[in-house]
């Protein structure tokens, strides 16, 4: 009798263990395609802008193109950069798109921005700023969180968390043709049971903040339109 209390006990020990552990049960990114991109072949690609540095953190940003709020926190260093690379290598290998050289972007975006002021929405300068780059759309995003977890991968004191968007405009028409959101703080599964399955196939352990976001644009352009 002493065994099989024994036996029993183990599943719930096992349960515990993963409970205090913490997981990563993270939704998708949402994706919505708001016109066609047909007519799209030549793209600039914008450095991503850190939105908790311009307008600090805990602190809740509209998206300049699209007014949807997002709450800002840490933003670690070189963040922009990593989002940057991992975005330009998605539409290098996962689109039909050919990328046009951006490295005059900057200095283009201020001076229009100078010249037009308030008449011009920020989407009609971004666009304006494609078509002087010979781009017939130009994509760029902004990363509002990106929390790097503290601790290790089998328990943290603090858990990795993401935010970010992107946007492909047209530089014609000047509006939003595609456009992602992602926006994410890991649980542990003490307070999201459901995700023991993710828990298990993450490896049992929590994730950094690089991978939760190269994975959220990676589903991002898994079925970007004409691929």
């Amino acid at each position: 009798m002493k065994s099989i209390h024994r036996r029993a006990a183990r599943p719930a020990c096992l349960v515990l263990t993963v409970i205090l552990l913490g997981a990563c049960s993270a939704p998708g990114p949402v994706v919505r395609q708001q016109g066609n991109l047909g007519e799209i072949q030549k793209v600039a690609i914008l450095p991503y802008i850190n939105m908790a540095d311009l307008h600090g953190t805990d602190t809740g940003v509209r998206s300049p193109i699209t007014g949807r709020v997002f709450v800002t926190g840490p933003v670690t260093d070189q963040a922009d950069r990593f989002m940057t690379d991992q975005l330009i290598s998605r539409v290098q290998q996962d689109t039909e798109l050919t990328t046009v050289p951006s490295r005059d972007a900057a200095s283009i975006l201020e001076t229009l921005a100078r010249i037009e002021g308030p008449q011009a929405s920020r989407r009609q300068q971004i666009a304006r700023t494609g078509k002087r780059l010979g781009a017939d759309g130009i994509i760029l995003g902004h990363v509002y969180r990106f929390r790097e977890r503290s601790g290790g991968g089998m328990a943290s004191e603090s858990p990795s968390s993401v935010a970010f968007d992107l946007y492909l405009i047209d530089c014609r028409q000047e509006r939003v043709l595609w456009s992602a959101f992602y926006d994410y703080t890991q649980q542990a599964l003490s307070e999201n049971l459901g995700g023991i399955g993710n828990f298990f196939r993450r490896g049992g352990r929590w994730v950094t903040a690089e991978e939760l976001a190269a994975k959220a644009l990676e589903d991002i352009f898994e079925d970007f339109p004409g691929k």
